[in-house]
């Protein structure tokens, strides 16, 4: 029965995320997968992903599940509809576990509303939505889009960035102190990726992207201890 109702949560939030009222649309999957999560060094939990077309939209899905002690994870659902070049239109993430936390993001005009639900209760906040990434900082598959730009980019470290991370209703500058080419090994196979030195808001984020298909393979907070890395090959 928990599984059936997890899986009902997170097929709500593709609904509304694919919400629309124009005629149905084309689709087409991007990229799948999962990701395993370690803090500092020790197994922290799985988050399971998916990437679709939808029309010219980009539609992403995702579950965190936690394990561990306490300072794991918390688990949560996570939905976001993007526009084709990457611009927000809808979001959803609310967590199963935990301390309980529902966030809702809309596109309406230039503006972004942002309505969080928590045990304070609920509160509304607005950005100007213009250059503004979603991207909550331990949600691996949500740096699909920063890593699409980054690659559309002839010199990555010009890009004048800002993030909105949805949990914590904040905005933070993003730039690219450095990139290089690298290579990660994941189950035993070598992967030719670019890795991308960045800031977030002034905390060191390391990426790993696909050098051949611009797909993320691994993220890293350093200071937080965080990582997370592809189970398998894309």
């Amino acid at each position: 029965m928990g599984h059936r109702l997890r899986a009902a949560g997170l097929w709500a939030i593709l609904a509304f995320v694919t919400a629309s009222p124009a005629a149905p649309q084309q689709t087409g999957q991007l990229d799948s997968g999962t990701f395993e999560h370690t803090l500092r060094g020790s197994f922290a939990g799985t988050e399971t992903f998916a990437l679709r077309m939808r029309g010219e939209d980009v539609v992403a899905v995702g579950r965190v599940t936690r394990e561990g002690g306490p300072d794991a994870l918390r688990a949560l659902e996570v939905g976001v509809r993007l526009d084709g070049v990457g611009r927000p239109l809808r979001y959803e993430l609310h967590t199963r576990e935990g301390p309980p936390l529902h966030v809702v993001v809309n596109r309406t005009g230039s503006r972004l509303r942002v309505t969080t639900t928590d045990d304070e209760g609920e509160r509304f906040t607005e950005f100007l939505a213009r250059d503004l990434l979603i991207l909550e900082r331990e949600i691996a598959h949500h740096y699909y889009i920063l890593a699409r730009r980054l690659r559309e980019s002839d010199d990555p470290r010009s890009a004048q960035l800002n993030v909105l991370v949805p949990s914590t209703g904040r905005t933070r500058p993003l730039r690219v102190r450095a990139f290089s080419r690298d290579t990660l090994t994941l189950e035993d196979e070598r992967i030719s990726s670019t890795r991308y030195a960045l800031s977030i808001g002034g905390e060191e984020t390391v990426l790993w992207v696909s050098s051949e298909d611009g797909r993320v393979l691994q993220v890293a907070i350093p200071e937080r201890g965080w990582l997370a890395t592809r189970v398998a090959r894309p």
